[in-house]
């Protein structure tokens, strides 16, 4: 309860400064694991749905109380569910998307004068069930209310900032002062987990000027500014021009290869559909023809989704003649920056690299600001610290 007083201190703080303020909450730290644990506790089987409503309480608990320490410091404020402050999504329970944002009761609440304090992570599907919208639900509630005001949006987390590589792992690293949403995007997707993707997506789209900073933290030149790149460089927010801005890391990856397939691609099609069905996010996809007609196709990802994936080939009619290998114990590195666009020879620096490490590296994929390579788990650390100090990470 400590935490929720300095948060609404914070908050009131802020409000004295501002016209108008939402302020977008999540669950209380180790709510969902315990919420989840319960369910667990209850049975064995647990119905999507019910796991939703379940869940939604955590950040309905977490408002509530913001709004009475609010009250309680003289600050005007009012909670809200995710159903009350607009947000429809699709029937998908656990990883929800939005359909609509109906920001209406918000406004109403912030031109009275009153702090909206929102419940993220959820919203409402058309046929009327409570949804939760998946990993970082809170950071896309964050962004959808923010675009849709033409609002920036301050998040703020356990660390100052976001840096140049996961500062745990290579104590070296640097801050980040600004980056594009492009280089977010990729460094979210390839490790980083700091901001959810999905937001940073909806961040550009809407170019919402997104900040992110440590809790409590009154210091904004701590942060670090997810803006578009024509913003960093009027603002001056640019440290140095570098061909890479950060670095991003995937432990458990496994690469997949079906060999023998046929040429046809119906095999190919119908491995992507359960990919998709599964929800399973691929990298580094290639195919090679063979001389014997039929194709070799390898790609990768996440080692627990693999395991899904590999019972639903093996039960699939099409690949019984198909030999599926399964490399696992690997980890992705990725090297992201819209620099790379500039700057040539980063691909040719991270072979040399690599290769002056005794790193051996099996998939590699690029794209016009990024370049992953996946390397086995026990040789991480060492090519992650050899590409930090090439590139000045």
């Amino acid at each position: 309860m400590a935490k929720i007083q300095a948060v609404a201190r914070h908050i009131a703080e802020t409000k004295h400064r501002c016209e108008g303020l939402v302020v977008v909450a999540s669950a209380m730290g180790q709510t969902t694991d315990k919420l989840i644990a319960m369910a667990k506790q209850a049975g064995d089987d647990i119905p999507k749905r019910e796991l939703d409503v379940l869940l939604a309480t955590g950040e309905q608990q977490t408002v509530a109380l913001l709004a009475i320490a609010l009250q309680n410091l003289g600050i005007e404020a009012q909670s809200m569910t995710g159903f009350q402050s607009g947000f429809v999504t699709n029937k998908y329970h656990t990883n929800a998307k939005i359909k609509e944002i109906n920001t209406e009761k918000v406004e109403e609440i912030v031109n009275s004068g009153k702090v909206a304090v929102v419940a993220g992570f959820q919203g409402i599907s058309e046929e009327g069930d409570i949804t939760t919208l998946g990993r970082g639900g809170s950071d896309i509630t964050a962004v959808g209310i923010a675009a849709h005001l033409g609002w920036d949006c301050e998040m703020y987390t356990t660390t100052e900032c976001m840096y140049t590589v996961d500062p745990e792992l290579y104590p070296e690293a640097k801050p980040i002062k600004a980056i594009t949403y492009e280089e977010m995007m990729e460094i979210a997707n390839l490790g980083a987990d700091k901001i959810e993707t999905r937001a940073v997506e909806l961040a550009k789209k809407y170019n919402v000027k997104l900040f992110l900073g440590k809790s409590l933290e009154k210091d904004k030149s701590k942060g670090t500014y997810i803006v578009n790149k024509e913003m960093i460089i009027n603002e001056n927010l640019l440290v140095e021009d570098m061909p890479v801005t950060g670095m991003g890391i995937q432990d458990e990856i496994s690469i997949f290869t079906l060999r023998g397939v046929p040429a046809d691609g119906q095999a190919v099609a119908e491995c992507f559909s359960i990919l998709g069905e599964l929800d399973i996010n691929v990298d580094m996809i290639s195919q090679q023809m063979m001389e014997d007609g039929t194709c070799t196709v390898s790609f990768s990802c996440d080692a627990e989704q693999g395991k899904e994936l590999l019972q639903s080939l093996n039960r699939q009619e099409a690949f019984k003649d198909i030999t599926i290998d399964c490399e696992g114990n690997l980890a992705m590195i990725s090297l992201v920056g819209v620099g790379m666009a500039t700057h040539s020879g980063v691909a040719s620096k991270v072979f040399h690299i690599l290769a002056e490490n005794g790193v051996r590296y099996y998939h590699i994929t690029t794209s016009e600001i990024s370049i992953s390579v996946t390397v086995e788990m026990e040789q991480k650390l060492k090519a992650a610290i050899a590409l930090c100090r090439e590139f000045r990470l």
